[in-house]
């Protein structure tokens, strides 16, 4: 039987307090990451041997997008499904352009959650904070420029194409006029947010990084060894992730940096959905639901959420409506779906509540 406990005035008032008291600001939306459980592989041919072997390639890197963790591969579990893939697989297909001749699979979503679910995995669902990347990049004589959205380098090819393998969704910045009188290399490379943060209001992103691709030899060496480096920092909300990546060639930067990047979201915004003995029924009031399509779209929503297990409406007004909501271990992963999606406006509360007495959050509903 699920151990299910209400959540207590201490947690709804914890709810306020992060919110209400954070001064969280998000511009945007979190993204909607479209085809999570599909993948492409290129392939030399539509034999049968090498079609089964790009499925379980294919079926490899939706759980590792699913996941963010590439060791996922060496879980004893996922390489029995790997085995069995076509036990996951919906469909596949094959398509043709310059790049050659590639295979797409789209396997069941159902079964690969229940597989990561009992398996106590981690699982990172399709609503993704978009990113806007800052880029400096310096050149083997010192120079810097900041990396556009124009830019067709191998780097940021590379990079859009593993940000897309990864399901992260990504911006790079017009620099246009309008970013050049904000913003600079300078900026970028030194790391000061406020120009940063300025140029980026009229982005539609719900966090950004600041990186910087700098040259490095070694002097001592008998032949010039490149080296390049790729220091990165991410901003979201109240997230700050950050690392380093090198590479002998800056083309080689990107991969590294994704993976890099996808691991630690991964493990911030995934949850784990196997231990069902930490479930906690939360109580909140939302406000302004007109009709009929506002709560669908509201339980929608909240659905898609992974830390949540179940909405239930108690009570339906147009003023004022009251829902229970299941939740998987904590409120944290549900705080920060609701925050990042921006749809569910939390009412300001007083200073002057009785914490001995039961507060349910309340919230507006803001419609699309």
């Amino acid at each position: 039987m699920r151990n299910i406990k209400r959540g207590s005035a201490t947690l709804t008032l914890l709810w306020f307090c992060l919110l209400a008291g954070s001064g969280w600001v998000m511009p945007g939306q979190a993204k909607v990451v479209e085809n999570l459980f599909s993948a492409e592989v290129e392939v030399s041919s539509q034999s049968r041997t090498e079609r089964q072997q790009a499925i379980r390639q294919a079926f490899q890197q939706v759980v590792i997008k699913l996941t963010g963790l590439p060791s996922v591969t060496d879980n004893q579990a996922i390489r029995t499904a790997q085995r069995q893939v076509n036990d996951y697989l919906l469909q596949y297909g094959y398509k043709t352009s310059a790049a050659g001749l590639r295979l797409t699979a789209r396997f069941d979503e159902r079964k690969v959650k229940r597989l990561l679910a009992d398996n106590n995995l981690p699982y990172w669902g399709r609503r993704r904070p978009e990113l806007l990347l800052w880029v400096a990049r310096e050149n083997e004589e010192g120079r810097r420029q900041l990396v556009g959205s124009r830019d067709e380098s191998v780097f940021t090819q590379q990079l859009r194409f593993f940000a897309g393998q990864a399901g992260i969704p990504i911006q790079l910045p017009l620099q246009d006029l309008n970013d050049a009188m904000t913003v600079s290399a300078t900026d970028v490379w030194g790391r000061f947010l406020a120009p940063v943060r300025q140029a980026g209001q009229r982005y539609d992103a719900d966090g950004f990084v600041i990186a910087r691709i700098s040259y490095n030899a070694d002097p001592e060496a008998e032949q010039e060894l490149a080296v390049w480096t790729l220091n990165w920092s991410a901003y979201i909300d109240q997230q700050r992730l950050s690392g380093e990546v090198s590479a002998a060639s800056q083309d080689w930067l990107a991969e590294p940096f994704v993976q890099q990047l996808q691991q630690q979201l991964a493990a911030a915004f995934s949850v784990t959905r196997s231990a069902e003995k930490n479930l906690i029924a939360l109580p909140i009031t939302i406000k302004r639901l007109s009709d009929w399509r506002d709560i669908i779209a509201l339980e929608s929503f909240l659905e898609s959420i992974v830390s949540v297990n179940s909405v239930t409406l108690t009570r339906y007004s147009t003023e004022q409506s009251e829902f229970l909501i299941e939740v998987q271990g904590s409120a944290d992963h549900l705080l920060q779906s609701i925050q990042l999606d921006g749809r569910l406006q939390l009412e300001q509360v007083s200073p002057f509540i009785n914490p001995d007495e039961e507060q349910t959050p309340s919230y507006i509903w803001v419609s699309q």
